[in-house]
């Protein structure tokens, strides 16, 4: 009986952490200030915890990395080219890179 409850404590733990994994999707936010490759984007509520120093991300059709995290604002590292055009006051859906991305060509 014991072994049952067991496996059965287990199994919900294990559903509940899979559940809150999947659970941190996609994060909405404004851009606040671009400086030169740099786009710091402040996020409407908590960053998620994907979301930190060194990671990539895909946002603005780009797969950006990600530079500094602090309080809600996230700094990210574009190229020259993707940043020029990224315009402050703009919306940007951060989302949590899929693994390795196919860059250039």
């Amino acid at each position: 009986m014991k072994k049952i409850i067991a496996l059965l404590a287990a199994a919900i733990l294990t559903a509940a952490l899979a559940v809150s994994a999947f659970a941190a999707g996609p994060v909405s936010g404004k851009v606040t200030k671009v400086e030169g490759e740099k786009v710091t984007v402040t996020v409407e509520g908590a960053v998620p915890a994907w979301a930190k120093k060194g990671a990539n991300v895909t946002a603005a059709g780009g797969s950006p990395k990600v530079v500094s995290v602090q309080g809600n604002e996230v700094t990210l590292k574009f190229s020259k080219s993707k940043a020029a055009k990224i315009a402050v006051d703009s919306k940007m859906t951060l989302t949590e890179c899929e693994g390795d991305e196919m860059q250039g060509c």
